[in-house]
């Protein structure tokens, strides 16, 4: 009898002392993620923290501060992040600044949420009755390019662009339109980029005269002038800048509504003490 007691008794003793050095060793864990954490080295305290939750599921204790300097370190982490998001806004916004003043905004607040950036010498109000390609940007960064036709009737369906022996193509326009005034017909098709067949980096790196065919029920070519190729390349760099911005303000946006959520998190953990 007396041996079955001694035997239980250094049972209870070995499991006791390999809680005692589980908990040790989270403990251990998590305070070398705290020395991380305090020096910014978030990546290696997140590293830590994660070996704790894996590898001492049983450690509650030392879990639950786990839990909280998780929080800390991630909250940190993100606020790091909306300081660089800031910073490369100013840049990026800065360089689409310098280039604004070669466009025009074309805008009726009355029915647009969204203008059109366009190169002034491309308004359809300089261009009556000729036939040109124009390209253009929305304040989001959206480019599309339109062929714009003036004359009898050819129907167009297809634009080319070529130079020296290559060619671009691109029969999937976005949307068409045609109308008559005083016996001439006016045709429009717009190309959304990235869509357009390659037709306005065609436009942006030829080295030589471009010219454009149009097709569909009948033919027309002309020559691209030669502001209207530089239109496209000054399109593209002010596109690539809003882009770029408008990129950096949805990580900017998700990085706040991270931190929102953990401090909503770190909050309801304060009051209530309950770990989700």
């Amino acid at each position: 009898m007396m041996r079955h007691i001694f035997a239980l008794f250094a049972v209870a003793l070995i499991l006791a002392s390999c809680g005692e050095s589980m908990e040790r060793k989270a403990q251990n864990l998590v305070d070398e993620a705290l020395v991380a954490y305090e020096a910014q080295d978030y990546s290696k305290a997140k590293l830590l923290l994660d070996s704790v939750k894996k590898s001492y599921r049983k450690a509650f204790k030392v879990r639950r501060q786990a839990l909280r300097l998780q929080r800390d370190v991630e909250l940190a982490e993100q606020s790091r992040s909306l300081e660089f998001y800031d910073t490369q806004l100013a840049a990026l916004c800065a360089v689409r600044d310098s280039l604004l003043p070669q466009f025009i905004l074309d805008k009726d607040s009355r029915y647009q949420d969204v203008g059109n950036y366009v190169i002034p010498s491309q308004e359809i109000k300089n261009n009556v009755g000729v036939s040109y390609l124009r390209a253009t940007v929305d304040e989001k960064g959206a480019v599309k390019l339109s062929s714009f036709y003036r004359g009898k009737a050819i129907r167009h369906t297809t634009v080319r662009v070529s130079c020296g022996g290559e060619y671009a193509e691109c029969s999937e326009p976005a949307s068409k339109h045609t109308s008559k005034h005083l016996g001439a017909t006016s045709e429009r098709l717009d190309f959304v980029y990235g869509k357009d067949g390659g037709l306005m980096d065609f436009i942006a790196t030829a080295k030589g005269t471009i010219t454009v065919r149009l097709t569909g029920g009948t033919e027309y070519s002309y020559t691209l002038r030669a502001e209207d190729a530089a239109a496209v390349v000054k399109i593209l760099e002010l596109a690539r800048a809003i882009q770029a911005i408008e990129e950096m303000k949805d990580s900017r946006a998700e990085a706040e509504r991270h931190i929102n959520f953990l401090i909503r998190s770190k909050q309801k953990y304060d009051v209530t003490g309950a770990e989700e």
